[in-house]
């Protein structure tokens, strides 16, 4: 049976949570994510979690869009601002220890939510 990762309280994972919040305000503060949306009414929170049931559920990334508007982008954007988050936890995990990697999954799917639902 697959465990979720229990970071909260786990003081290996003080950095991880650093860094992602780093990332979250860097997404921010850049203005890409109120491009995207075409709203500054806007957030998103990055969090390593497993994707799926039971036995088939693996490591992921997940990046969660709220905005308090609808918005309709093509897939080439919304993959480009996957990426541009993904390069930056990629950055960020160069610091952090092997047994936090290992914990966190080496090769991680990534899931896209908007407004909580997946894209």
């Amino acid at each position: 049976m697959a465990k979720r990762i229990k970071m909260e309280g786990d003081e290996r994972f003080s950095g991880v949570f650093t860094d992602l919040e780093a990332i979250r305000q860097g997404v921010l503060e850049s203005g890409q994510l109120a491009e995207l949306t075409g709203t500054d009414d806007c957030d998103v929170v990055v969090a390593f979690d497993k994707y799926g049931c039971g036995n088939t559920a693996e490591p992921a990334i997940f990046i969660k869009i709220e905005s308090a508007e609808d918005f309709d982008v093509d897939d080439g954007r919304l993959d480009d601002f996957e990426d541009f988050v993904v390069s930056r936890i990629s950055d960020a995990s160069l610091e952090w220890s092997l047994e936090v990697k290992e914990l966190l999954g080496d090769d991680r799917l990534v899931v896209l939510l908007i407004n909580g639902d997946e894209c």
